[in-house]
């Protein structure tokens, strides 16, 4: 159930310790942000499969309201992560794709409504470490690429009104 709870800490981690390690090593501040963009190209993947997830979860018990919801959320991101590629390319690199958190993904065992809302709640702990992480990566641009940090930061706005809405999502799913 904390799966995808699991996988942003594990990003997240991951995300430090690839810094930390490579930004000494790259040598020039575009490939410091194709770095920082990958990484939160990986945090959008995993989002957009835990936000389908929920829209079909939530289809599935009738919640209309929460399904639609879920689904508008599902487009957002996946149009974020089509602006971080679009940077990554503008910058001159590779985007590259998380894969390993996508592995086993594809059986979701909810059978009531208080089971996707116990999922719905883990996930608003994984929005608010995405929240977090998104600050982090902001941070780690500093000034070096304002074009860069300004969309992470947009996205970012984002994120923060998305576990908001999800908060919401709890009231109205047990309703």
């Amino acid at each position: 159930m904390k799966e995808f709870l699991n996988d942003v800490e594990r990003l997240r981690e991951q995300s430090r310790d690839e810094k930390d390690r490579r930004i000494a090593h790259l040598g020039s501040e575009s490939a410091t942000s194709i770095l920082v963009l990958n990484q939160a190209l990986a945090l959008h993947m995993v989002c957009v499969l835990r936000h389908m997830r929920h829209f079909v979860t939530a289809d599935r018990f009738d919640s209309r309201t929460v399904a639609h919801e879920f689904l508008e959320h599902t487009v957002r991101e996946s149009e974020h992560s089509d602006l971080i590629v679009a940077r990554i390319r503008q910058l001159g690199g590779e985007p590259t794709f998380e894969r390993n958190s996508e592995r086993g993904r594809g059986q979701f065992a909810c059978d009531s409504l208080s089971e996707f809302e116990e999922f719905i709640r883990h996930d608003l702990l994984a929005e608010h470490v995405v929240v977090s992480m998104y600050g982090e990566l902001i941070e780690s641009l500093a000034e070096s690429d304002v074009t860069s940090r300004q969309l992470l930061g947009q996205i970012l706005s984002l994120e923060e009104e998305h576990a908001e809405v999800m908060l919401n999502f709890v009231a109205v799913v047990v309703d």
